[in-house]
């Protein structure tokens, strides 16, 4: 099962969210930052890699906070969510158009990719 990580980066209670863009997969949906996991990679190599391909951040990865299931263009996925640390003074959005801090509760009002929202609502349980 393909595998993709997503990075819970808090500050003052609040977790980072980005916004992707219109016109591509997911358009304009709102997600934690992360990726898929490359063959051959571990997941958090990949989360750190994503972190710095999208955002410009070299993350510290700490431990494996959740994990799900979803389904995507009819195939199924399992999602990685790590706790995550990084000086974000350097942070670009390079793959989105704009970022939140919320709360998790809070970002159930987004409109979150379904891979998050269901990665949240296990997390908010």
């Amino acid at each position: 099962m393909p595998t993709s990580t997503a990075a819970l980066i808090e500050r003052n209670e609040a977790y980072l969210f980005v916004h992707r863009p219109s016109g591509g997969d997911l358009s304009e949906c709102w997600e934690l930052p992360g990726g898929k996991v490359d063959p051959d990679e571990l997941p958090e190599e990949a989360l750190r890699r994503e972190l710095i391909e999208e955002l410009g951040i070299d993350a510290h990865i700490g431990d494996l906070a959740a994990k799900s299931q979803f389904e995507h263009r009819g195939m199924m996925f399992e999602l990685l969510a790590f706790h995550a640390t990084a000086d974000l003074a350097t942070m670009k959005l390079r793959e989105h158009t704009e970022f939140c801090w919320r709360t998790l509760s809070a970002a159930l009002a987004l409109d979150l990719a379904p891979s998050d929202r269901t990665l949240i609502l296990r997390l908010t349980r």
